[in-house]
């Protein structure tokens, strides 16, 4: 999706949070989402549409009104996917038609409202990265799911020498960890921890410590 914060339509996204809120909770919605201002190269600006970036309510909004957009657009489209996962602006989906169907679909969604726009990253050679999943096939009709990192990935993390709280070193180890357990299946699991052993040592952190 096509920077989504900045072209959510805050007329569209108040005309649907009026059938939720009530009133005085809808005007202080209003009042934030009509009065961003900011300051660049000295000149003050006022943002007339979207949410503004960095806002802890901007990710609600977008998140409300794309629960709106997608559920009345799948509904509408000839055509639809075996399912549709999204994280905010990122969207994951299955699609079981022909490849003239999706662009088709693409289309569908692109011309649905002018202010939002998607764009499309199809499976290369099986993988499919999805935010720090990488999606892949093993066999036909099986999808398996193991950490993801881009290729300019350069394993440099806090390093045990540098000068830093022993807790912030430690987190790093542990954080890392986590997320290969939250995002490794089995079949990847243990390989995924191995190549983090090196990368740790790598780093300077003992066995002891990482163990």
């Amino acid at each position: 999706m096509v920077s989504l914060f900045t072209r959510v339509p805050v007329v569209d996204s108040i005309e649907l949070l009026s059938h939720h809120f009530e009133d005085d909770v809808l005007t202080l919605l209003k009042h934030i989402l009509t009065s961003t201002y900011f300051c660049f190269g000295g000149q003050f600006y006022e943002q007339t549409d979207g949410v503004a970036l960095g806002s802890p309510l901007s990710p609600l909004i977008a998140n409300f009104f794309m629960e709106d957009f997608e559920k009345k657009t799948i509904e509408q489209a000839t055509h639809k996917p075996v399912c549709w996962f999204r994280n905010v602006d990122d969207t994951f989906i299955i699609w079981p038609h022909s490849k003239e169907k999706l662009a088709e679909f693409l289309n569908h969604l692109s011309g649905t409202h002018n202010k939002i726009q998607f764009t499309m990253e199809k499976e290369e050679e099986d993988h499919l990265p999805f935010l720090d999943a990488d999606i892949y096939r093993k066999m036909v009709g099986s999808l398996r799911h193991k950490v993801y990192q881009k290729p300019t990935h350069t394993n440099l993390y806090l390093h045990q020498n540098l000068h830093h709280h022993p807790a912030s070193k430690q987190s790093v180890l542990a954080s890392l960890i986590h997320r290969a357990k939250a995002l490794c299946d089995q079949d990847s699991l243990t390989q995924i921890l191995q190549y983090l052993t090196t990368v740790f040592k790598d780093n300077g952190y003992s066995p002891q410590q990482i163990q």
